[in-house]
């Protein structure tokens, strides 16, 4: 069986040597973060990155190439791959204290995780979901609406970062199981040949957070969770 793989890491993994594993441009990016958790926890899912393919591609982790030139514009502000699509497929994400990198020699996958902060209201569900996703948030209860929410959009998320639409498709036009149900991609507005090449996997990030996986035309695929402590501190 082919197998992807979740590296788990938290802002206190980060090392003063990881700075040193991030290129010209993402320490450009790096230094516009203006809070310095957010410059921590995009220093640690770049030197992940580089440390799990570095590992897979035998080379040292500086010398990872990884491409974050933006489909659109071209800048380079995209999500990162290795140039030419070759080699492993990764998806990056964090939110709170949690960094997750998924990692596919398979094919094409994305990952999401969010912190369960409490400020999800009406006006992002209407935003995120569609009608029949609205009735089942509603059919939960008050005590599970925000969890119930959380997981609609981790689900959504990551498939949007699969395909390499991100947030430029309304997450409207995905309809995805209900958060009391395994996660499945039921249909996509105007993709009818997608649900069908899906698999999504709940992950666990720990208490207070909700994360998924989707996996794209890898329909034997095994997912195993790791967490990246040991790994960040080599």
């Amino acid at each position: 069986m082919l197998e992807s793989q979740v590296w788990w890491a938290t802002r206190g993994d980060v090392r003063p040597g990881h700075v040193r594993l991030l290129d010209e441009v993402e320490h450009g990016r790096r230094d516009r973060y203006l809070r310095p958790e957010d410059r921590d926890r995009f220093t640690i899912g770049v030197a992940l990155t580089r440390l799990v393919l570095g590992e897979a591609l035998g080379l040292p982790p500086e010398r990872v190439p990884l491409d974050r030139t933006c489909t659109d514009c071209g800048r380079p502000h995209g999500a990162p791959r290795l140039p030419g699509g070759t080699g492993p497929h990764v998806s990056i994400s964090h939110s709170g204290d949690r960094i997750a990198l998924a990692v596919s020699a398979a094919g094409p996958l994305g990952v999401d995780v969010e912190a369960a902060r409490g400020e999800l209201d009406r006006e992002i569900a209407d935003r995120v979901l569609g009608p029949a996703e609205l009735a089942d948030l509603e059919r939960l209860g008050p005590a599970r609406w925000q969890s119930g929410l959380l997981a609609y959009w981790t689900r959504k998320e990551a498939v949007v970062k699969a395909t390499g639409d991100g947030l430029r498709v309304p997450l409207t036009d995905l309809h995805v199981s209900a958060p009391d149900q395994g996660p499945r991609l039921l249909d996509w507005q105007g993709r009818p040949g997608l649900p069908g090449r899906f698999r999504l996997h709940a992950l666990n990030p720990g208490p207070g957070y909700a994360a998924c996986l989707a996996l794209m035309d890898q329909p034997h695929a095994t997912v195993e969770e790791t967490p990246a402590t040991a790994l960040l501190a080599e």
